[in-house]
């Protein structure tokens, strides 16, 4: 009997101990922190539909002469990339996480459980999420630049700039990127909003103040303008200034939509961001509430002109 009950026991734990091994080298794999330049990495082709027209050569003179020879320093990480800052805070490299929207190829044998309790997707649909945030990002490089901060985004592998830059992670290790082979996005540096506000407020520089809250909400109209719209509600991680210019610089969420052009919607998208503005301001500088109401009702009464 108690063969027979060892048996069993071994079976069980052979059938058991290649799923344990697979799960503990799943988590390890996806879950390891930090940075490095495999969870950047993917083997996607080329697709028509991420291609952007030619950059100028105004561009070009940029990019290489003084975006691309910086170092960049690791900045921060968000759901969907790894942002790192040049030397002179002038720029930002954004690498999207392939390991997140891509799964490596093992893993789509796993049951859709599994990877929906790590956090995962399932292959098709981490497609079709990565498919949306390139979207997004190509429709503010091409209708939205200005009001984004992009410079230069890059979805397709080529041999433009035959280019290698030097990131340098949170730990202080350096990684060599060879930019052509990467998914990336250049932005322009910004202040985040609520930071760039408090320090207008600490050094009482008022004008400059109520200029900057007449630019985040001018920012929201002319993207409304322009039929788009971003469901992400969140200011404090979206928008910024570079000076005294509002920008939004995560623009994984940002979706067309004609129906933002009709002055209902256009009015009721400025009444909403002055009003989550007008709640941080409430809890941290309730002197400031007025120039956001004044601001937002000027916006509000020249669409009616």
């Amino acid at each position: 009997m108690k063969k027979k009950r060892s048996s069993v026991v071994l079976l069980l734990f052979l059938s058991i101990f290649p799923l344990l091994l697979m799960l503990g080298g799943f988590f390890f794999c996806c879950r390891s922190s930090g940075f490095s330049i495999d969870k950047i990495s993917s083997k996607l082709v080329f697709n028509a539909a991420w291609e952007v027209e030619s950059i100028t050569d105004k561009q070009r003179e940029l990019l290489i002469q003084k975006v691309f020879p910086q170092n960049y320093y690791y900045l921060a990480a968000g759901n969907q990339s790894y942002a790192f800052i040049s030397e002179d805070r002038q720029y930002v490299l954004k690498f999207f996480k392939m390991q997140n929207l891509f799964p490596k190829e093992w893993m789509n044998s796993l049951p859709f459980s599994i990877l929906h309790f790590f956090g995962l997707k399932h292959e098709k649909g981490n497609q079709l999420f990565s498919e949306r945030i390139f979207a997004s990002y190509k429709d503010a490089y091409e209708t939205l630049r200005k009001e984004t901060g992009l410079i230069y985004i890059h979805f397709n592998k080529t041999r433009e700039f035959k280019t290698k830059v030097n990131l340098i992670d949170s730990k202080g290790k350096k990684h060599v990127v060879d930019l052509d082979a990467m998914e990336y996005v250049v932005q322009k540096k910004a202040t985040k909003i609520y930071d760039h506000l408090s320090n207008h407020l600490r050094e009482e520089r008022f004008e400059d103040l109520r200029a900057s809250i007449r630019s985040f909400l001018q920012l929201i109209a002319v993207r409304c303008e322009k039929g788009f719209v971003d469901h992400d509600l969140s200011i404090r991680n979206n928008f910024g200034f570079v000076g005294n210019s509002a920008i939004q610089f995560d623009c994984a969420t940002l979706t067309r939509d004609s129906s933002m052009k009709y002055p209902m919607n256009f009015r009721q998208e400025v009444l909403e961001a002055a009003e989550r503005l007008d709640l941080w301001a409430r809890d941290n500088f309730p002197e400031i509430t007025v120039f956001i109401q004044e601001e937002a009702q000027r916006l509000i009464n020249q669409s009616y002109e």
